[in-house]
């Protein structure tokens, strides 16, 4: 409530000026901000954190731990992340700010059953089974997206997966998990998609790749991320992040120096 008081200015004289003090009480404002400021915390959606989630292993009892991280050479499929180098020199090469993304991969062992080192330790290059790809590129033609560099390694190694995978997306466009008209049948949908997915990705007769992503210590940290999401996007249900061995460091340096990068 607002009021108006008189003020005569202390004389009582004829004719004098009067003076007018305005009081404003702001006592019912408190009320209407408690109200507002409780209104748009209700009606507010929070933000959700965009984080990485990553599938670690449970922490239960294996029998025989020193076969943990094994996998057979048949299914083994190393990744490793590594930055271009400037012509002549091991300083990382960039492109307006941006690091230039190198990847090696190899089958099974490095080196192959024979191994990389022969007697005292000597390199063999003749084992050296690392090959030098793209990143992550795809090719255009027609509109047609057609995968290359690693992400067609990976694709290629877990091709009876995708193709289930494949099978299930399209029974999903067409209805077969259940109607897509309304939101809860479109949950309901996606429910039974994933699990089918999940039981895919689980099922032992289809043949999968293992894959070990290692980095050198000049990749950047997003290059191991968008590896990590190649993982989610082409159906990887076994993979690991681990150290570099000196056997990989070797066949890197083995591989430059042969062809002169």
């Amino acid at each position: 409530m607002a009021e108006v008081q008189q003020n005569s200015g202390g004389n009582g004289k004829k004719g004098a000026q009067k003076k007018m003090q305005i009081r404003v009480d702001f006592t019912p404002m408190v009320d209407m901000n408690m109200l507002l400021i409780t209104f748009f915390m209700l009606c507010t959606t929070m933000i959700k954190s965009q984080t990485l989630t990553i599938a670690l292993p449970s922490n239960e009892k294996v029998e025989n731990q020193e076969n943990m991280s094994q996998a057979s050479a048949d299914d083994a499929v190393t990744i490793i992340i590594d930055a271009k180098r400037k012509k002549g020199s091991n300083e990382v090469d960039s492109v307006n700010g941006q690091v230039v993304n190198e990847v090696y991969y190899y089958f099974g062992k490095p080196g192959g059953d024979a191994g990389m080192f022969g007697a005292g330790g000597t390199v063999l290059s003749e084992n050296n089974n690392i090959q030098k790809s793209e990143f992550l590129t795809d090719e255009v033609n027609g509109g047609v997206h057609t995968p290359r560099g690693i992400r067609q390694i990976i694709q290629q190694r877990n091709h009876d997966v995708l193709v289930e995978i494949n099978n299930i997306k399209k029974k999903y466009a067409d209805g077969g998990f259940g109607s897509l008209e309304t939101k809860a049948d479109r949950e309901k949908a996606q429910a039974a998609y994933d699990e089918a997915a999940s039981e895919i990705r689980k099922n032992e007769n289809l043949k999968k790749p293992v894959v070990i992503i290692k980095s050198t210590p000049q990749a950047s940290f997003g290059s191991l991320v968008e590896i990590l999401d190649e993982m989610q996007i082409n159906s990887i249900s076994k993979y690991q992040i681990d150290n570099m061995t000196r056997a990989d460091s070797v066949m890197i340096l083995d591989f430059q120096s042969r062809n002169q990068q």
